[in-house]
C-alpha cells in the first residue's frame, strides 16, 4: 500500500437472519457505522471480520463495485487478504462519482453479498 494514501479501519459484523439474509454491520473505533463514505484523497479501506463472524466460518471472497453516478468505479482495487479474514479495497479517488461496493463472503461452502455502503468520490476541496 501507498504510504501516503488515507487509511481507514473497518470491524464487520455478519449475522444471518430468519430468512438465511446475511446481515452485515460497519463498526470504526467501536462506532457503528455505514461502511462507505466520502473519500477526498486516495484511500485504502481495510475491512476486518470481527472475531464471532469468524468463529460462524465467514471469510471475504472478494467485492463487487459499480458506477452509480459518474465514472469511478474503475478508481478501485481490492485485495482478500489473511485467508480471507481481511479485505482492503484501494480507491484512487481520480475521477469524482458515486460507487456501489457490494462484498462477497462465503460462509460453510454457501455464498452471501452484502447491502450496499456506497463510496462518493468528490474533489479536494
Amino acid at each position: 500500500m501507498n504510504t501516503t494514501q488515507e487509511q481507514i479501519n473497518f470491524t464487520v459484523n455478519i449475522e444471518l437472519d430468519s430468512n438465511d439474509k446475511a446481515n452485515f454491520t460497519y463498526f470504526k473505533d467501536n462506532k457503528e457505522v455505514t461502511g462507505g463514505g466520502v473519500v477526498r484523497t486516495e484511500t485504502a479501506g481495510i475491512y476486518s471480520l470481527n472475531e464471532a463472524t469468524l468463529a460462524k466460518g465467514f471469510v471475504f471472497t472478494g467485492a463487487t463495485i459499480t458506477d452509480k453516478e459518474g465514472n469511478c468505479a474503475s478508481d478501485f482495487t481490492t485485495k482478500v487478504n489473511n485467508n480471507g479474514q481481511t479485505i482492503t479495497i484501494i480507491d484512487t479517488d481520480e475521477n469524482p462519482g458515486t460507487a456501489c461496493l457490494v462484498f462477497n463472503v462465503e460462509c460453510n461452502g454457501k455464498a452471501y453479498e452484502s447491502a450496499d455502503p456506497q463510496v462518493i468520490n468528490r474533489d479536494k476541496n
